[in-house]
């Protein structure tokens, strides 16, 4: 009787350990799989939704919004977690206007979707974006796309860090807003404001009216604004390019030419040299930055000491 006794406790125990364990892993899982998205694991949710769908019509009963996501997890106090999110935008004709993808946003109370992290956007019209940014909101009401929050944005051989970004539905035209800096690949960088990005002409096409620096190993050139399209880049309004020697160059409406691996400013535009040695004026400059090569072109004046 003993014996019986002692082994059935034991059985007892066992069971019971083998129990709390594999609710320990079932736990233990959950946590895992929300911590993989970063979501936040501190606070328990309090509803969870597999294949999440959600439909939303306008006022005149046509559908202006499909969310999808993986999960959907519900807290007591924040916004609902979307985990692999895409949400699709209608116009007022039921036309798609765009799709976004990203791995984490929040539905919010007012029926806006904010999005986290890496975010792809794909329009009707062929026109796609991707960007990494701290929040980006999408208007139930407008399918406008905002963010007052850092923006980087990834073009093509191009890194551009904004301060927010904009994109009206309806022109389906971004503006980066807030001081802007382009990183391109090249090693070039380009600083200015409020960038507008229009792909229209299925080409990205960077532009801005606000004061512009272009920063190169060997030169810093200041304009009054910028146009950029494919590898060449207009340095708008009156020009100063500031030589690392301490020469200057005076012009306007420069053109940046960085095609076939190359740097070349050129204008025909009047130019005014000044360095230590010499005071060149002409009509027209070809300039190689790479090699440090300046052909001046077109009734050249100059004065040496």
């Amino acid at each position: 009787m003993t014996v019986f006794i002692i082994v059935t406790i034991a059985t007892m125990w066992l069971l019971m350990r083998g129990l709390s364990y594999s609710f320990e892993q079932l736990s233990s899982a959950d946590v895992i799989e929300l911590d993989k998205r970063q979501a936040p694991v501190e606070k328990a949710y309090v509803e969870k939704i597999d294949n999440f769908a959600l439909q939303e019509f306008d006022i005149q009963q046509h559908l202006s919004h499909f969310v999808e996501a993986d999960n959907y997890y519900n807290f007591k106090d924040e916004p609902a977690l979307l985990v692999n999110p895409k949400v699709t935008t209608y116009d007022q004709n039921g036309v798609l206007n765009y799709i976004l993808t990203s791995k984490r946003a929040h539905y919010l109370e007012s029926g806006e979707v904010s999005f986290k992290g890496e975010v792809d956007i794909s329009s009707s019209s062929g026109i796609s974006h991707k960007m990494n940014t701290q929040e980006l909101l999408v208007n139930t009401n407008t399918d406008n796309l905002l963010s007052r929050k850092e923006v980087t944005y990834l073009g093509e051989n191009t890194k551009i860090i904004s301060e927010g970004m904009t994109l009206q539905a309806k022109t389906d035209k971004m503006q980066l807003t807030g001081d802007t800096v382009i990183h391109q690949d090249s090693g070039q960088k380009v600083l200015t404001k409020d960038l507008h990005i229009d792909q229209s002409n299925q080409q990205k096409h960077y532009y801005s009216d606000n004061k512009t620096t272009y920063l190169s190993t060997e030169n810093k050139i200041y304009a009054q604004g910028m146009d950029m399209q494919n590898q060449t880049t207009q340095l708008l309004g009156q020009v100063n390019i500031l030589q690392n020697s301490g020469s200057t160059i005076d012009t306007k409406d420069l053109t940046v030419d960085q095609s076939n691996d190359v740097e070349i400013y050129k204008t025909d535009n009047s130019i005014h040299y000044q360095s230590s040695v010499a005071d060149i004026r002409a009509q027209g400059m070809h300039y190689d930055a790479a090699q440090q090569k300046i052909q001046f072109t077109g009734g050249v004046v100059g004065q040496y000491d």
